[in-house]
């Protein structure tokens, strides 16, 4: 026995070596088999970590597959890590402009989903790629943004402590780099007063050039001068033989060309009346014509709108009352069924139901409903839980989850189910504010010394089957094993807690604060993790 133990032990610790030795060709074979996106995308994670220094091109297109897949199931943390790694690759390779855009999309993911270290990281290598452009003002703008980033993500550190010691480092380290990459600018732009002297020289250059085309513009001018004073004594000579010319032969020569040129004019006088006169006739026809032609177009235009009009004004009131019965059917419609499962309904008047890998599903109930509900009458009784209800409602609406049933004192909900959410964090977002709106309602309902409500949550992810069933009253419903898991880890929570699944933790933990409760036993299910969420985490 104590043998078998020993080999036991043995074997449990050389498992996590085995798949740390796993060559690049097997997880590359895994990845191509793999129809799980969570799978993938750490496989192509590690793939990019192992070729990282041996084939750089080869790590930025598995990095950059993780980062797309990890943005696509909602992962936070491994889209910036994934998008530095890949950037990385591609600052190893030297491809400065794709390395420059993807840093940018790490730091960019980092910074809103408050990871300070990837965001340091990305600003950093930003900084230094501007360095090797020489590109001075580049690398003082992200050493500026460094220092920002440093002093507003430090607002939430107070009280000292090596947190706040290793931030006070970070934003002196910065501050120094940025004074430093200011002297560098400015030493760099100290060459103006070279460029001005260079600039000085060239102008002078051109203003000699100017001023040589003046003067051969002026001695141009100069030659064009002395030939129109030639041309005007040729005109001088000619006007003088002219004057020699007999009083005789000019007169004779007047009065001819006034007889043909009366003779001429009369003449076109003549054809200009006609011509006149075969126009105006011409116009009068036209006129008459087209005169008739309005007045029966307009005729007939006025008969054609009356008869359009008062079609359009009743086709006009049909349409709204049949978009005010569509919407009001469409309506009623939506808040049975989920957008796209209606949708489907609607067109093929029937809905296939669907499997779905990764759905992460959430039970609310409270605790001691009985011994409330006897202290209630039942109308109060029914109004309490519809205004919990209609609150759980708004809660999750926040985070496009998806409503499932109610189940007496019970609420189901999931997401990524269809477009819904598929990040198991904000489900956990909306079941924190589901236990600080129910503790809120519990200190009012003390204050005025009525009874209460406590509710225990659990969470767990994994694949579920969903669907339309029944022919009236017809009802959306998920059902499979990860319901049930998560049906268990609602009966071993207690009231106020939210109690997660182990898969559950893995995706989110890094964004809660976690309380690993162990292993308890639940229902039909054995041994089991459970974690309470306590609060989301603070960088």
């Amino acid at each position: 026995m104590k043998y078998l133990t020993a080999f036991l032990l043995l074997f449990a610790f050389a498992g996590p070596f085995r798949i740390a030795a796993q060559s690049v060709s097997e997880l590359e074979n895994k990845f191509n088999r793999s129809g799980s996106k969570s799978e993938r995308m750490n496989l192509a994670y590690q793939i990019a970590e192992k070729t990282i220094a041996s084939s750089p091109k080869k790590a930025s297109d598995f990095a950059n597959r993780s980062s797309q897949l990890a943005t696509e199931i909602g992962d936070k943390r491994r889209e910036a890590d994934a998008a530095f790694l890949s950037a990385d690759a591609e600052y190893r390779l030297r491809n400065y402009k794709e390395a420059t855009n993807r840093f940018m999309h790490s730091w960019q993911a980092a910074r809103n989903y408050g990871l300070r270290d990837v965001a340091l990281s990305s600003t950093e290598k930003l900084q230094d790629i501007a360095l090797k452009q020489n590109d001075y003002r580049e690398a003082l703008k992200w050493s500026r943004e460094t220092v920002n980033y440093l002093k507003d993500s430090g607002g939430g550190l107070r009280g000292g402590g090596d947190a706040q010691r290793r931030l006070e480092n970070q934003l002196a380290a910065a501050e120094a780099n940025n004074r430093a990459l200011r002297e560098q600018l400015a030493s760099a732009t100290g060459q103006t007063q070279v460029l001005e002297t260079t600039y000085q020289s060239q102008l002078k250059e051109v203003q000699e050039k100017s001023q040589q085309e003046l003067s051969q513009k002026e001695q141009t001018i100069s030659q064009i001068e002395q030939a129109r004073q030639r041309s005007d004594s040729l005109v001088s000579t000619k006007s003088r033989m002219v004057e020699t010319l007999t009083k005789e032969q000019m007169a004779d020569a007047i009065v001819r060309g006034q007889q043909e040129k009366d003779l001429q004019l009369q003449k076109t006088l003549v054809a200009e009346a006609e011509l006149g006169k075969q126009q105006s006739e011409n116009v009068r026809n036209v006129l008459a014509m087209v005169a008739a032609f309005v007045l029966v177009l307009a005729l007939l235009f006025y008969f054609r709108f009356r008869a359009k009009r008062r079609t359009a004004n009743e086709l006009t009131e049909k349409n709204a009352l049949i978009e005010a019965e569509q919407k009001r059917s469409e309506n009623l419609l939506l808040n049975i069924l989920p957008p796209a499962i209606a949708q489907e309904l609607k067109t093929r008047s029937k809905v296939a139901a669907r499997k779905y890998d990764q759905a992460t599903v959430m039970f609310v109930d409270f605790t001691g409903f009985t011994k409330v509900a006897e202290q209630l009458s039942p109308e109060m009784l029914v109004e309490e839980l519809d205004y919990c209800f209609s609150n759980f409602d708004r809660i999750i609406g926040q985070y496009r989850i998806e409503k499932i049933k109610t189940i007496g004192d019970a609420y189901l909900c999931a997401s990524g189910l269809s477009d819904m959410n598929a990040s198991p964090s904000d489900i956990i977002r909306a079941a924190l504010e589901i236990q600080d709106f129910l503790l809120g309602l519990k200190a009012e309902r003390l204050d005025r010394g009525m009874p209460f409500f406590e509710a225990r949550v659990g969470i767990h992810i994994g694949p579920v089957v969903a669907g339309v069933v029944g022919a009236k009253k017809f009802a959306y419903d998920i059902w499979g094993d990860t319901v049930n898991v998560a049906a268990r880890f609602e009966e071993a929570c207690e009231p106020g807690r939210v109690n997660v699944s182990e898969s559950v933790y893995d995706f989110a933990r890094y964004e809660f604060e976690w309380n690993h409760r162990g292993k308890i036993a639940a229902k039909n299910k054995g041994l089991m993790d459970m974690y309470y969420v306590t609060a989301v985490k603070t960088y």
